[in-house]
């Protein structure tokens, strides 16, 4: 006999199996499918509400680097969006919002009531053109009432708008106050020096002063050149201390509930390349280079603590995201700012070797020659800056206003009328399947488990003799007619019940994925 005949005559002799104790099979099947029907409706629910947000950006200057017209650094990282909004003080915020009993920041149920809403929130992030840089983001937040799973939602976002937002005209106004100092201070360098040309001019009324030659020229372009080194001096060391400042607010280290894309090797292995790229094209002295050898050294310092940490099982904590890319930023910063220092003595030592060249000039003449050229320089830093503290008015305003970067809402958190979770229609569908699978499992697997003899030739091939007879059973008719008739009561008490079933499907069908309403469940 071939393996096919073989598998025939077991499918068979199978639902033959089925056939006999039809009762039991069906049984067992109405039941596993009761079961499942019972649970979709009577599990804890659970609710869930999103909102889907569109970041549109304006371009936004940055007064202190950037002229108008450049774009600007308002660009809000995947990551860090990321981080901010399932951070501990946004979900803080969210809990005093909602008036959430959670007890003392320090008390263990608010720790876990903390932690529990940070399990549940998704944060679905869409960057546009391979930039990590995010176009629209979606917040999801899951729980068994949804009134509050939209509330969260709702408060998640206006959190995160309020906080992105606060930085941004923090920084804004700072770079206005810096700019306006800065004017304030040349301009009193401007009136020291007219009225220091003024005395010149009464003290020696009959000097004709002479033209300047390429020595002054380069004499006042060397110090151009240091004065705006000097204020670029300033202005970063304003933003370090900014950075500072947000850098205190910030918790190194977090809770690691949460985990985050990439790693620190990654990094690490990035860096190395781009170090060994930079030391082709440039020296050992050269800026980009000692910026990248430091990021190097202190991120092996990070992962040496974090190998530390594990090692004595502080496993529940890692570094804070925020706090890294604020101190990553203070790091740049501290190397921009000793870059522009190192400029501005190269530029002191040039302009006092150019002085060397005039030093036959006539004192007068020199004189005269110094403080126009000192008018000159602070006429044209003054204008400078009067140019940038109008384009710092112009990103204030824009920042009051709420125009340069704008989150609109494109679909608004509303009240879940329906849970994700149970889904009744695949509870249905999985009992009705699960349950004729094990109607006929339990049906064959007693009869594996059943070692006795079955037929003639199960009978032959274990004893290894010959059956001579085989007694029949004997069924009268009376037998073949109650069988009829129970047979008959049990299909139409089937019947109707998986009528019954099948129309909650259809309902529960109708009203979660068609929308009609049909039945207030």
């Amino acid at each position: 006999m071939s393996e096919s005949d073989q598998n025939s005559l077991d499918l068979k002799r199978y639902w033959a199996l089925v056939l006999q104790r039809r009762y039991l099979a069906l049984s067992i099947a109405v039941a596993v499918l009761s079961i499942c029907t019972l649970a979709g409706f009577i599990m804890p629910k659970v609710y869930e509400s999103s909102s889907t947000i569109l970041i549109q950006r304006s371009a936004m200057v940055n007064p202190l680097s950037q002229g108008p017209g450049e774009a600007g650094t308002t660009d809000i990282g995947i990551a860090t969006m990321q981080d901010v909004i399932t951070s501990e003080d946004t979900i803080d915020r969210v809990i005093k919002k909602l008036g959430i009993d959670a007890g003392d920041v320090k008390s263990p149920r608010h720790e876990g009531l903390v932690k529990g809403i940070k399990a549940h929130i998704s944060v679905t992030v869409k960057s546009g053109g391979g930039r990590e840089v995010a176009d629209s983001f979606k917040i999801s937040y899951r729980g068994h009432d949804p009134k509050n799973v939209r509330d969260v939602v709702n408060a998640l976002l206006e959190a995160y708008i309020d906080e992105t937002s606060g930085y941004r005209r923090s920084d804004a106004a700072g770079a206005v106050d810096f700019l306006k100092s800065q004017l304030s201070e040349y301009k009193d360098k401007m009136e020291e020096s007219d009225k220091a040309i003024t005395e010149f001019r009464q003290k020696y009324p009959n000097l004709v002063p002479l033209t300047e030659g390429s020595a002054t020229s380069g004499t006042e372009s060397f110090q151009t050149q240091k004065i705006d080194a000097d204020i670029k001096v300033k202005e970063l060391m304003y933003k370090r201390e900014n950075l500072r400042k947000q850098l205190s607010g910030e918790k190194e280290l977090s809770a690691s509930t949460v985990p985050t894309e990439g790693s620190p090797q990654a990094r690490l292995n990035y860096l190395n390349n781009q170090l060994v790229i930079l030391t082709t094209k440039f020296t050992d002295k050269h800026p980009e280079v000692l910026k990248t050898k430091a990021e190097i050294e202190d991120l092996k310092r990070q992962m040496a603590r974090a190998r530390t940490s594990r090692a004595n099982g502080a496993d529940t904590t890692s570094t804070n995201p925020i706090y890294q890319q604020l101190k990553e930023e203070l790091n740049r910063t501290d190397m921009e700012l000793e870059s522009w220092r190192t400029r501005s003595f190269a530029f002191a030592r040039q302009q006092q070797l150019a002085k060397g060249v005039m030093g036959g000039k006539p004192k007068e003449q020199e004189e005269w020659t110094r403080l126009q050229r000192d008018r000159t320089v602070f006429q044209h830093i003054y204008d400078d800056l009067l140019k940038k503290l109008e384009t710092a008015r112009v990103s204030k305003d824009i920042e009051l206003t709420d125009n340069s970067t704008k989150f609109k809402v494109v679909d608004q958190a509303t009240l879940p009328v329906f849970p994700v979770s149970p889904d009744p229609v695949k509870f249905i569908l999985f009992g009705i399947l699960f349950g004729i699978v094990s109607g006929a499992g339990v049906v064959i697997g007693i009869d594996y488990l059943n070692d006795s003899f079955k037929d003639e030739d199960f009978i032959e091939k274990s004893l290894n003799i010959p059956v001579l007879v085989a007694i029949p059973s004997v069924v009268v008719e009376s037998d073949v007619i109650a069988m009829k008739q129970m047979d008959k009561k049990v299909i139409i008490a089937t019947s109707a019940y998986l009528s019954l079933i099948l129309l909650l499907l259809f309902i529960e069908f109708l009203q979660r994925y068609v929308g009609m309403t049909i039945l207030p469940f």
